[in-house]
């Protein structure tokens, strides 16, 4: 059958390959060196949904392997018909498919989108006119469209231009009405070519200094202006205006030396080579989970005891309806409680609590000359105090109380204290005391060398940060309207709720605050917090895009991410003694 139509045998073949190669494709941006030890992870380790620290699917990488499967199909059935001999070559859409998966192997990192349509508004009446751009690359700097025309093709159009042209010098000049003939030198080429140019000034991407349209490459796969027997001197004049358009011109297939294999991601480097740092930077959250009583109490006997240790009895009808408000908040506390000390059995179960998977991953530093230490920010301790103090049990807030070094206090009496009533021994991890921070944000200069994940954290930390800094010319008014409410009253501090940033509405200014902590001095951070750490995450990436993150990683900071984890996220711990005791409480 290979006799059959032997040209369309190596495109079938090269179709087959890449549909092969799409299936496992990942592009080539490293995973974040994060940690995650949430129940989540432990229950999804084998499933998608558990990737969600994995580098985006591309938007239209399943358009563009769906079409080369379809394709495929279709090259099959047609080569696999003993009729086909008879025909006609099959007209097929491979070389511009092979065409594109080349230059998104090809093309700068990291990859924004594959066929993907942009648009512009033109003419009076305006309209709105769409755009493809077949790669973009270079985190959205740079678009790239492929386009197969023949010679013979564009041949063809200067033919037709021609014959307008010829049409409008034999009519007579006093005669002539409206006309096809070029007033200026045109063809399809050069209209792509224009409307890739006010696409991408429609659609211009932040940079560090201001909005700025993409850079746009055209790449003619079989355009030849050298070719014998087919070299109009138009085709040149043609890729001349492209270029100054400022297109970038790139002409012919990409040679197979300079294509590279296509990237398959690890599966499973990130959580087996991720360890902690010997100091660990502690967020609000993890504060909280180090004192709760769903850390140290005894675990239920079974789900059942777990349901009934935060719900209260049932009520009668009438007391349901006579005091629904504080019924529906007890119940809706119960229930998050619950969910919580149900994550405490499972990871008990699986590879342990909370406590057990510090004293799992923390241990191979006991014994080292370093010591390990733990670190919070001025801020984090002063909520973290003022929320175990207004809703935090007895227990809960005797093991605050000498969570933080204390001069009133010696070390062996506070160790006592801790650990007091936990289903842990004492000194089961060595965390007290936690230190403070000697500075509310730490200095840029003087930080350690740190891989590169490190630095792009702190850089849009800082960014975030800065912007919520007030001006120092902000007016009287404004001033006014921080320190009141609306109603007229003087705001309290100490009942504030943490406001959220401007740049972000799922990050507080706190946390903010802590993780710059740990990226500065390249410790990692450890958080109960996972839609904050996701909200840090496309943050990252939007600053990547945008060209704010000075990136010169190399290879030997993909060695660094490996060992070192920035974050080590945890399951969320409530304070629950106080709900725990109201339960027992109207069970009697």
């Amino acid at each position: 059958m290979s006799s059959i139509h032997p040209e369309l045998h190596p495109l079938k073949s090269t179709l087959r390959s890449i549909h092969e190669s799409l299936a496992n494709f990942r592009p080539l941006a490293l995973r974040p060196p994060i940690l995650d030890s949430s129940t989540e992870a432990l229950t999804n380790q084998e499933s998608e949904d558990a990737q969600w620290l994995q580098q985006e699917n591309i938007p239209g990488l399943k358009q563009l392997r769906d079409s080369v499967r379809l394709d495929l199909e279709v090259l099959e059935r047609f080569l696999n018909d003993p009729d086909s001999v008879n025909l006609p070559p099959l007209s097929t859409n491979a070389p511009y498919l092979i065409a594109v998966w080349n230059e998104v192997l090809s093309a700068p990192p990291s990859i924004v989108s594959i066929l993907r349509s942009f648009s512009f508004v033109s003419g009076a009446p305006q309209k709105t006119i769409p755009v493809k751009v077949d790669v973009v690359a270079d985190s959205g700097r740079q678009w790239i469209r492929v386009n197969t025309i023949k010679n013979t093709r564009i041949l063809a159009e200067f033919r037709e231009i021609d014959s307008y042209l010829t049409d409008s010098e034999d009519e007579d000049d006093s005669e002539q009405g409206p006309t096809l003939a070029q007033t200026e030198f045109d063809n399809s080429v050069l209209r792509m070519g224009r409307s890739l140019i006010a696409a991408g000034r429609a659609n211009p991407i932040d940079t560090a200094t201001g909005p700025k349209p993409p850079s746009i490459t055209i790449r003619l796969t079989r355009l030849n202006p050298c070719e014998p027997g087919e070299d109009d001197p138009r085709i040149a004049q043609t890729i001349e205006c492209l270029g100054a358009m400022g297109i970038d011109v790139e002409l012919g297939e990409r040679a197979g030396v300079e294509i590279p294999a296509p990237y398959v991601a690890p599966q499973a480097f990130a959580l087996t080579q991720l360890v902690p740092t010997t100091n660990i930077n502690l967020d609000l959250s993890v504060l909280i989970a180090l004192v709760s009583d769903l850390t140290h109490a005894p675990l239920p006997a079974s789900v059942e005891e777990a349901h009934s240790r935060f719900a209260a009895p049932p009520h009668p009808r009438e007391s349901k309806l006579a005091h629904k408000e504080q019924y529906d908040g007890d119940s809706k506390e119960a229930r998050a409680l619950t969910s919580q000390v149900l994550q405490e059995m499972l990871q008990e179960m699986g590879k342990g609590g909370l406590f057990q998977e510090l004293h799992a991953r923390l241990l191979p530093f006991l014994n080292e000359s370093r010591p390990l230490q733990f670190w919070t920010t001025a801020e984090a301790r002063q909520r973290f105090v003022r929320i175990v103090t207004k809703i935090g049990g007895p227990g809960e807030k005797r093991r605050a109380e000498v969570l933080f070094e204390s001069p009133n206090i010696l070390p062996a009496a506070a160790e006592a204290q801790f650990w007091a009533d936990s289903r842990y021994p004492q000194g089961f991890i060595p965390l007290l005391p936690v230190r403070i921070y000697p500075e509310e944000t730490p200095a840029s200069e003087g930080a350690p060398v740190r891989a590169q994940f490190f630095r792009a954290m702190e850089k849009t930390c800082r960014d975030i940060l800065a912007l919520e800094t007030p001006s120092a010319t902000a007016s009287q008014k404004g001033a006014e309207r921080v320190l009141y409410s609306n109603n007229g009253y003087r705001r309290n501090p100490d009942s504030e709720r943490a406001t959220v940033t401007r740049a972000n509405a799922r990050l507080t200014a706190h946390t903010v605050q802590s993780m710059l902590w740990g990226a500065q001095h390249g410790w990692t951070t450890l958080t109960a917090n996972k839609t904050s750490v996701k909200a840090l995450l496309r943050e990252v990436k939007a600053a990547r895009v945008a060209g704010r993150l000075a990136e010169e990683g190399t290879q030997e900071d993909e060695t660094v991410q490996k060992e070192a984890a920035a974050i080590w996220l945890l399951d969320p711990r409530s304070l629950a003694e106080g709900a725990r005791e109201r339960a027992l409480a109207q069970t009697f």
